[in-house]
C-alpha cells in the first residue's frame, strides 16, 4: 500500500512470484502489475526509476506542474514544463529545474495524502 491507496480486487497472494533481485539488478513489468516490496532495513535506500511513455496531448491533471522530456515528433499542447538539456554534469540549471520537478512530483504524488516523506530528513 502506498499512500493509503488500496488495490480494488481480490488478490490470491498464494500465486504471487517471488522475483529477488541482486544489487545492481532492476525489474521492468507493466504500470497495471500489481507488486511490491517487503520493508527496507538496510542503510542504503532503495531507488525506483520510472519511466512512462506518453503523447503529448495528455496532460497532468492534479493542478500541478509536470515536466517531460520530448523524446520524438514535436510538442504543439504544452502540457509539460520540457525538461532541459542539461549543459555539463551538475549544471546549476538543471540542477534547479531538477530539485523543483522533485517537489512538484512530491507534491502529485501526495495530493490529498494526510502527510507526506520529508526528503531532508535521513531515514525518511
Amino acid at each position: 500500500m502506498s499512500r493509503g491507496q488500496e488495490i480494488a480486487v481480490e488478490v490470491d497472494e498464494g500465486t504471487a512470484v517471488d522475483v529477488i533481485l541482486d544489487p545492481g539488478e532492476m525489474s521492468l513489468h507493466h504500470v497495471r502489475l500489481i507488486h511490491g516490496s517487503a520493508p527496507n532495513h538496510s542503510h542504503h535506500p532503495r531507488i525506483g526509476y520510472a519511466i512512462r511513455y506518453v503523447p503529448t496531448h495528455i496532460r497532468q491533471t492534479a493542478g500541478i506542474p509536470d515536466s517531460a522530456k520530448l523524446v520524438r515528433g514535436e510538442d504543439t499542447y504544452g502540457n509539460f514544463l520540457l525538461e532541459p538539456v542539461p549543459r555539463f554534469d551538475f549544471a546549476p540549471d538543471a540542477v534547479a529545474f531538477h530539485a523543483e520537478m522533485l517537489e512538484s512530483n512530491t507534491r502529485i504524488l501526495y495530493a490529498g495524502a494526510e502527510k507526506r516523506p520529508d526528503y531532508n530528513v535521513p531515514g525518511a
